[in-house]
Formats: C-alpha cells, structure tokens, sequence
C-alpha cells in the first residue's frame, strides 16, 4: 500500500509541474482578456516545405513561458527559408481568464 501510495504521489507531481510544459499556442486575441507579460521575442529560420506550428513549437519548446503568438510569417523564395516571428508570453492570471 505504502509503495502504491508514493508512485501516486511521484506520479501526481510529475504531471502537475510547470517546469517541463512547452508553451503553447494561444491566438492574439487572447491577450484581451487577461493579464500576460510578453517575455521574448524570437524570429525562426525554416525549411520554406515545413510546418508553420511545427516549426514554432520546435523552436519555442526549451522556453519557460506559457504562450506564444505567431506574430509574422515570411517567405524567402529565392533560399527556400520560411522566417516566423513568435511572441512569448507569460501567463500572469493564475488560471482565471477575465470576460
């Protein structure tokens, strides 16, 4: 029982902790309703074939913020690069959206 007990509990932490979430997608209209700080910015170089979320999420997931918003999206034809910029946000409403 004890042991079932403490692999609940690791468990438990292991799912509920911040320190590991990527941020996710959120759309800018988001940021009307709530409190959020913009903490980076970051413009990203890809392969113009690949996906845009794929890219950002790739390129975004090593951060400790909470959202981020795909501000831009440009093409290079001529070097075949797609250039993303993202926004980065921290989420300041401790989980209560305001309407």
């Amino acid at each position: 029982m004890r042991l079932l007990n403490a692999s609940l509990l690791a468990a438990a932490l292991a799912f509920t902790s911040n320190a590991f979430a990527k941020p996710e997608l959120a759309p800018l209209s988001l940021l009307e309703f709530g409190d959020y700080k913009k903490v980076e910015e970051l413009t990203i170089y890809g392969d113009i074939n690949q996906d845009i979320v794929t890219l950002a999420e790739n390129n975004t997931s090593t951060s400790s913020a909470d959202l981020y918003v795909i501000d831009d999206i440009n093409e290079d034809i001529e070097r075949n690069k797609l250039i993303v910029s993202v926004s980065l946000y921290e989420d300041l409403n401790d989980g209560l959206v305001k309407l």
